[in-house]
């Protein structure tokens, strides 16, 4: 489990834009789903980063937050 959540750190790490576009969520589920993460853990885990942070460059700057946002979709 460790090492999915790292994988969805650096999934979010890839992206350094400003706004949540439609081509970056469609690309973290892409990315969520290719690490053998259920469709319910992605969804729940996008959604929940989307809420929290305004950007994607905010979501870098606490990344520490994020294994509490994962730890939340889990089953």
């Amino acid at each position: 489990m460790i090492r999915k959540i790292v994988a969805l750190i650096l999934i979010v790490v890839f992206f350094s834009c400003e706004k949540w576009s439609k081509l970056e969520c469609e690309t973290y589920i892409a990315e969520c789903y290719s690490s053998s993460l259920d469709s319910a853990f992605c969804e729940c885990s996008l959604e929940k980063i989307k809420i929290k942070f305004n950007s994607l460059e905010e979501a870098l700057h606490n990344e520490e937050k994020l294994p509490e946002i994962f730890l939340g979709c889990q089953n």
